[in-house]
């Protein structure tokens, strides 16, 4: 209130040109709050772009740029910062998703979780199952009468939900695709809230995650993936560091990668009778993506971004006329 009457003061003495300026800054500073996740996030934010990056903001002050004092801004924890904008996403307000990410890393607690391996498949079909993620999640029911569930919530497919059908479910955003413009749907960055009951816990929050992927082969890739989560408090992150809780975690994604192992080891064996009986598969837009995806199977090329172009086109084929022909007599 006290805040509010002194700058309404302030405005009221200035020019209209210094009224204007004064005005516009202290409604970005509104938005910027709202998007950082209020007053905490915002001095994440602020403090942390300029600890880390040497980014001065306009609309942070210097209260704002105050650094957190149990944290140290050291090579370690400033190392996300400079790997997120080697990738390719800067701490650019004006591009999607960066004020969200930048304020979640430079909060006060952190855990890191790692898991990496091999999958046994080649990089087109990975490709595929990444651009066409509803049709992933069904795939993989077919084989193991699971309940993955992965659906965009977004014309561009860059937003999307999903769950395991278990205890994992949240709402993500694909903030890159590739790693400066190299290696697409090879180097990828998420960004989302996520629900998970871990033990006794039922816990909900924000993460940041890297998923690289590499090819061994043609028929084979090997992942690593990297999330960075951000507890809400001191007790929760205490709880989120202790070993027994990383374990399950990691237990828990593990438990994805062998369901995707186990399906795709199926598939490739030659049983094409789950997929065959699938209800949801013979629908008919499932129909014609299980004949892309034997296509791509078969060896034929695929890109993160192929599945939108061919669509397109058939689109554009169905909206094409069809000459009327006579025959002369």
């Amino acid at each position: 209130m006290l805040v509010a009457f002194v700058f309404t003061e302030a405005v009221a003495q200035g020019t209209p040109q210094e009224k204007r300026e004064a005005l516009m800054r202290e409604r970005a500073r509104a938005q910027m709050i709202e998007k950082s996740g209020g007053e905490e996030g915002f001095r994440s934010l602020c403090s942390g772009v300029k600890k880390c990056l040497n980014i001065d903001y306009g609309f942070c002050t210097e209260k704002d740029q105050k650094p957190w004092p149990k944290v140290k801004y050291n090579e370690d924890y400033c190392a996300p910062f400079v790997e997120i904008t080697k990738r390719g996403l800067p701490a650019d307000p004006k591009i999607t998703g960066a004020t969200e990410i930048y304020a979640r890393l430079g909060r006060q607690y952190r855990v890191i979780y790692e898991n990496k391996g091999t999958l046994p498949v080649g990089p087109s079909v990975i490709s595929y199952l990444f651009d066409n993620m509803p049709f992933t999640a069904q795939l993989i029911n077919a084989y193991l009468g699971t309940n993955y569930q992965l659906e965009y919530t977004s014309k561009n497919r860059r937003f999307f939900s999903g769950s395991n059908g278990r205890s994992l479910s949240g709402e993500f955003y694909w903030a890159l695709q590739d790693s400066a413009g190299q290696k697409l749907g090879m180097r990828n960055v998420f960004f989302g809230y996520g629900h998970a009951q871990v033990l006794k816990w039922a816990l909900h929050g924000t993460a940041v995650a890297y998923l690289d992927m590499d090819p061994i082969s043609d028929k084979e890739i090997r992942y690593k993936l990297t999330a960075i989560v951000f507890p809400g408090n001191s007790v929760l992150n205490s709880i989120m560091q202790m070993r027994v809780f990383k374990s399950v975690v990691s237990d828990k994604i593990d438990h994805i990668v062998k369901d995707i192992k186990k399906s795709s080891g199926e598939y490739f064996k030659g049983n094409k009778e789950p997929m065959l009986k699938s209800a949801a598969l013979k629908s008919m837009e499932n129909v014609q993506y299980v004949l892309d995806f034997e296509n791509v199977v078969n060896g034929a090329p695929w890109k993160l971004g192929d599945f939108e172009k061919l669509q397109e086109q058939r689109r554009h084929a169905k909206e094409v006329p069809v000459p009327l022909q006579v025959k002369e007599k």
